[in-house]
């Protein structure tokens, strides 16, 4: 009799119609960017909880994450990093593990088979897991090497695809089973923004100085409509289900600098970034003309005029963004503001008169907004080279249950 599922095994996919998963055979640039676009996903995009439920995630790692060249930005405890087979058990590797167990992460050595150079790393592994379609009749007498070897660690049968398989794991003493026997995989979508490339770099640049104020890292994160939605859908995952977030700026306080850091490292290296140049320049203007028009509520003006533009690019209502911001109802003052300054901009984009209700007046928003928009130029001037940001490389995340 089978016993419940104790995790799902997220896997990398270039693109929803993919026929293949997982990374390459060798390391690589394009192993590091599957593996930061799986674990940036799930923390902008889905949560531990929406892909994992009450069991843990098992995400694949190159070196590069196990010896902190790269973060593993996610819940230690929810989540077993899968030593891939062609990463060698060197000393960095081994230290990287140990710090890795240290902070509560699991380990897993995937497909490990015999005359395996990982050998030496059993002892540090929580589970070991073996391709059962590579060892044929040898299955039973190799798990039982691994045993020995490693008492502690728990064996998983890979490929499980029929009843067949199944037994003959069971028999072989496998305690737990992976394969299409149990499901086939499913495939997460959800709708993204691609940031901007040289606006995330101009961040990670500003965070290496630790005299840059909130103020000003939400004045530029504001800049990009994607970054900005990621921020709010971390805060989210880590700051509990009833809390409320008023603000952008709040929410980079409450994210912090290592996180915002981290989720900026995995983003620049998960794709190149959108290449729409206007997008930085429109964002910061809106956002600064709404603060301009709404002193007293400047902070949550700005974040309304941006959750806006999010609205627009992503095709998505605010009513439905705010479950996912999970972000207190900006005031009356605030939405009057946004609603006038949108249909300002709207009026021009349309070459149509606005229609400005007092005490506002057309002169009055268009002086505003042209005043934000030199402010704009002027910020993005020491953050921003045109021409520099390349296509997005849009990718999937698999989910296959164990």
């Amino acid at each position: 009799m089978l016993g419940r599922t104790i995790g799902h095994e997220l896997l990398f996919r270039p693109s929803a119609t993919a026929e293949r998963s997982g990374l390459g055979g060798t390391e690589s640039m394009d192993d590091n960017r599957a593996t930061a676009t799986v674990i940036a996903a799930t923390l902008t995009a889905f949560g531990v909880d929406d892909l994992a439920g009450r069991g843990d995630l098992f995400v694949n790692v190159p070196r590069s994450f196990l010896v902190d060249e790269l973060p593993v930005a996610l819940d230690p405890h929810r989540v077993v990093l899968e030593v891939l087979e062609h990463v060698p058990p060197d000393e960095q590797v081994r230290a990287g593990i140990t710090a890795l167990r240290e902070r509560g992460f699991g380990i897993a050595l995937d497909d490990l088979g015999p005359d395996d150079p990982r050998w030496e790393l059993l002892p540090l592994a929580d589970y070991v897991k073996i391709d059962m379609a590579q060892l044929g009749d040898r299955l039973a007498t190799f798990a039982a090497q691994v045993r020995e070897a490693a008492p502690l660690a728990a064996l998983v049968a890979e490929r499980v695809e029929t009843e067949d398989d199944l037994r003959r794991a069971q028999d072989a003493g496998f305690p737990l089973f992976q394969g299409y026997y149990f499901r086939r995989p499913t495939v997460l979508t959800r709708p993204a923004l691609a940031h901007h490339a040289v606006v995330a770099g101009r961040l990670l640049v500003q965070l290496g100085d630790p005299q840059v104020s909130y103020r000003r890292l939400a004045r530029l994160t504001a800049a990009d409509p994607a970054i900005a939605l990621k921020v709010f859908r971390i805060v989210n995952s880590v700051s509990g289900a009833g809390r409320t977030v008023r603000h952008l700026h709040q929410a980079l306080v409450l994210l912090g600098r290592e996180r915002l850091r981290a989720m900026l490292v995995l983003e620049v290296l998960a794709t190149a970034g959108h290449h729409d140049d206007e997008i930085p320049l429109t964002a910061l203007a809106r956002t600064r003309a709404a603060e301009i028009m709404a002193p007293h509520d400047a902070l949550e003006a700005s974040t309304e005029a941006l959750v806006r533009m999010m609205s627009d690019l992503l095709h998505v209502p605010v009513v439905e963004l705010d479950p996912q911001l999970r972000r207190r109802a900006p005031s009356a003052v605030v939405i009057e503001v946004c609603d006038v300054l949108d249909d300002y901009l709207d009026a021009m984009g349309s070459e149509r008169s606005p229609v400005i209700p007092p005490p506002y007046t057309g002169l009055q928003v268009s002086m505003t907004y042209l005043t934000a928009l030199r402010e704009a130029r002027a910020l993005l001037a020491t953050v921003y080279q045109p021409g520099l940001a390349r296509p997005a490389v849009h990718a999937t995340v698999e989910v296959a249950d164990r």
